[in-house]
């Protein structure tokens, strides 16, 4: 039970890959395994594994068929019963399993556990995470996990733990879906498991990293994580909130990109009670104005200032 399989999807991260490696051989809870599921990479990430000799580390190739075949096929191959998920462009802190640990120990009938994390927006700025719910101190299980997310989503891919059984019960990652496939497993375990936070910061999410999947696909591709629980969105309050808000974020990458067809369709399947005031504004701001605000943001962050409209 103190045990971790660390399943780490590998694409084309060349530059990210050895630093991530050395965050997870450099934890102070050492009881784990390491499986690299190389997706068919072609700048010679696999190769960075020749400078680290440890029997835990295992190596798997395959064709490229995106994040979830990788992990999915990471998975079906751990010995442990807990799994870590690792992005290869992620880094740890050397806390990050021992409070992972911590958390299964203080919460035990959680079989979905989380660390609090960072995320780095540009070179010089490193955004904490905000959540729409006051946190705990400690380790505690999440009453309602998308009333949580509302701002920056509790639970982030490289900061996620949980047990093979949920894994299997909930139907692992979605190889249908080509963006928010994290997205689409979390929803799931949301609405299934038993989940739990730990506040400890222990991670650190790179925003933009090269060959990042979600500036690879086309923002239609989103449209599958959203539109898989509308279904469920009926009956559950908290989740078409959160997925308004999911809505909401694609709607106005849509305006700013010219695509009025999806922005209109996206706004039509959108409760406005979900919405702030200001995502309100914005939604009805032209995609111009919405462009300006953008390139302000940016120079903001630049000078260690962030706005956002979901706070």
């Amino acid at each position: 039970m103190n045990s971790f399989s660390i399943v780490i999807p590998l694409y084309n991260k060349v530059n990210y890959f050895q630093q991530c490696l050395e965050s997870v051989l450099c934890q102070t809870h050492q009881d784990f395994e390491i499986i690299v599921i190389n997706d068919g990479s072609t700048d010679g990430s696999e190769n960075i594994l020749e400078k680290f000799e440890d029997s835990r580390i295992k190596l798997i190739s395959q064709d490229n068929q995106g994040a979830s075949s990788a992990r999915n096929a990471g998975i079906a191959i751990a010995k442990y019963e807990w799994i870590a998920l690792l992005d290869a462009d992620d880094y740890w802190y050397p806390n990050h399993l021992e409070e992972l640990q911590n958390t299964k120990v203080k919460c035990p009938k959680a079989s979905v556990i989380c660390t609090n994390y960072e995320i780095v927006l540009e070179k010089t700025y490193l955004k904490q995470a905000s959540f729409a719910v006051d946190i705990q101190s400690k380790p505690d299980y999440v009453e309602d996990y998308f009333e949580a997310s509302l701002i920056d989503p509790l639970a982030w891919t490289s900061a996620l733990a949980f047990t093979t059984p949920i894994f299997k019960e909930v139907g692992g990652f979605d190889t249908q879906i080509k963006s928010g496939q994290d997205i689409d497993l979390i929803v799931r375990f949301g609405l299934q498991a038993k989940m739990a936070f730990n506040p400890k910061v222990t991670m650190r999410y790179h925003r933009i990293t090269e060959n990042n999947l979600s500036d690879r696909t086309g923002l239609r591709d989103k449209l599958a994580y959203i539109n898989k629980h509308t279904a469920e969105e009926k009956r559950n309050a908290s989740l078409k909130k959160y997925m308004d808000i999911n809505r909401f974020s694609l709607g106005i990458q849509a305006k700013m990109k010219g695509d009025k067809a999806l922005f209109q369709q996206l706004r039509q399947d959108i409760d406005v009670s979900s919405l702030n005031f200001k995502q309100r504004m914005l939604f009805s701001a032209s995609g111009f104005m919405l462009r300006k605000l953008k390139s302000i943001q940016r120079k903001l962050v630049q000078k260690n200032i962030y706005k956002s409209p979901f706070k």
